[in-house]
């Protein structure tokens, strides 16, 4: 009781600190009632109660009506938070997957101690410390893998041989610090052209996107143009969006400014450091999984004109947050601010003082959504996320891929093949044979692989209607008929999608040999969306067209 009253002095302290004079009255006069009533509830009612428990659910529950952002992180969840504030961890170099149902290894790091142990992607965690994984869920499984720099964890695994023979192993792996690679590849996708894929924005973002860009500046004299692909980046550390725009932004620009009720906390940040290069033309690929950094990064690009937005819109998060220590070493990240950049938009999505009927947050009514100007002219929009200049339409698999991703038939036959094949050829070389494609599908049937197309979920309604209208049985023969010429047509489903498949597969053994960074190339190097981002800026005009339209 001690401790849940002194972190109510200390919210107390912190609102009236901060001069919300007009609200003083109704937060003290809410906080006694509400001293009372838990006082009451743990007093007298009729079952033994848990303090601590009542009190998280009370806290959770109100910062559930502000925004996802705002949370509150006892003792026992500061690391994990620092962890994530932070991006750096003590790790052993392994990422999990749960499979059904098993904890399974689907990234290794190179050099790392997983790597230097032994252990490979398709092994399974069957514990950690004793303590089994089975159903834990993955983010529970990472958090137990990681911990302080230098200890050990204690893990036991069920490797995967050849034929899916299977042996129990014990290791110890020992954590060294690491983060999250900023910069999982770069390099030259053809003649003049480089990409730099940014995954995240951990510390020193900023300077792993300008060592990556100078780097393939000097070993190719004929760099003509760029390729920064934020696709699936969940964004991260404000000022390292800022030092990432300045590889290709001249010194003293503005990049955003945060603006919130509390004026001290508001906040202008400018590019600090020259330019790498402020002319070479830039293709920026963003898709719905691009949020707040990222969209800081293309949405600046887009406001000065810098270069062409490419793919699908971002994810549309403008909100900016702080941590604030508690009391008894507890923690508040809170949303204290929304972000500007360079042409005064907002590109925050949700309104989350305003809720549907359902109770889940509105969306910015189109009616709200201002336009606003770059800086030569064009018009942009506020309210939900970065539009690309180009856009291109989400990558949408059969149901056929979709079925052999969700059953991990492809990740299985790339960890097989790894162990049937010392070595492969180069990421960028890399083919699989029709030999060996012919063995995939060989491998698909083996594991009893089946699937529902659209047209049989449309057929089984129709019977279901059917029957229970008593027409089944004067169609039963047609209907009989159909669905058999289906199931036969659907054998042929590997052979008519081979191209996608095959590239699937083809990134899936890359990384089994060249690790994530290989993985990272091989994907861009068959990727429409680069593809689409080389076919603009191959052709000057084109790319002038865009940056000088007027909408």
């Amino acid at each position: 009781m001690k401790r849940i009253a002194g972190i109510l002095i200390v919210a107390v302290a912190a609102i009236s600190s901060y001069a919300f004079a007009d609200k003083y009255f109704e937060v003290t006069q809410n906080m006694d009632v509400f001293g009372s009533l838990y006082r009451e509830v743990n007093t007298t009612y009729v079952d033994d109660t848990d303090p601590s428990k009542l009190m998280r659910n009370f806290m959770d529950g109100m910062l559930k009506t502000l925004d996802p952002y705002t949370n509150y992180f006892s003792e026992s969840q500061i690391e994990a938070a620092k962890m994530e504030q932070t991006g750096k961890f003590g790790g052993a170099g392994l990422s999990v997957e749960v499979h059904d149902g098993a904890a399974t290894i689907t990234e290794i790091t190179k050099g790392l101690s997983a790597d230097l142990m032994g252990l490979s992607i398709g092994d399974k965690l069957l514990s950690i410390d004793g303590k089994e994984t089975k159903g834990r869920t993955k983010d529970e499984i990472e958090r137990n893998l990681r911990g302080k720099p230098a200890s050990t964890v204690e893990v036991t695994v069920e490797k995967v041989g050849i034929d899916n023979k299977t042996e129990i192993k014990n290791f110890s792996l020992t954590r060294i610090e690491t983060q999250e690679t900023n910069v999982p590849f770069f390099g030259i996708v053809t003649p003049g052209i480089g990409v730099i894929r940014l995954k995240i924005f951990n510390a020193d973002a900023g300077r792993d996107v300008r060592n990556a860009f100078d780097s393939l500046k000097r070993a190719n004299p004929d760099l003509k143009s760029i390729i920064l692909d934020l696709r699936g980046n969940p964004g991260g550390l404000l000022v390292e969006a800022v030092n990432v725009v300045n590889v290709f932004i001249p010194k003293n620009q503005l990049v955003v400014t945060t603006k919130g009720k509390v004026d001290e906390w508001n906040a202008t940040y400018r590019t600090l450091d020259s330019a790498s290069d402020t002319r070479i033309p830039i293709a920026v690929i963003t898709d719905n999984m691009s949020a707040s950094a990222s969209e800081i990064v293309s949405g600046t690009i887009q406001d000065l004109d810098r270069g062409v937005i490419v793919g699908q819109k971002t994810y549309g998060k403008g909100l900016v947050q702080i941590t604030k220590p508690l009391a008894y070493n507890t923690m508040l990240k809170v949303t204290t601010a929304k972000y500007y950049i360079p042409s005064g938009r907002c590109i925050q999505a949700i309104n989350y003082d305003v809720h549907n009927a359902d109770g889940s947050a509105s969306k910015v009514p189109d009616s709200l959504i201002r336009a606003f100007k770059t800086k030569m002219g064009r018009t942009v929009y506020d309210g939900g996320g970065v539009n690309p200049d180009v856009v291109l339409s989400k990558t949408v698999y059969s149901r056929a891929v979709q079925a052999l991703i969700s059953k991990s038939i492809i990740f299985d036959y790339a960890t097989q093949y790894r162990l049937k094949n010392k070595q492969i050829a180069k990421p960028a070389e890399f083919k699989m044979s029709d030999s060996e494609y012919n063995d995939f599908i060989a491998f698909a049937k083996s594991k009893n692989f089946n699937y529902k197309t659209e047209s049989e979920d449309v057929l089984e309604k129709l019977k279901e209607s059917a029957t229970d209208e008593k027409y089944f049985e004067s169609v039963k023969e047609d209907y009989d008929r159909v669905i058999k010429i289906i199931q036969a047509d659907k054998q042929q489903d590997l052979l008519k999608e081979k191209a996608t498949i095959s590239k699937l597969l083809e990134a899936e053994i890359v990384g089994r040999y060249y690790y994530v960074p290989g993985k990272e190339e091989k994907q861009l190097l068959s990727d429409e969306r680069v593809a689409k981002a080389i076919e603009i800026l191959k052709t000057p005009a084109t790319y002038n067209e865009i940056l000088s339209a007027r909408k």
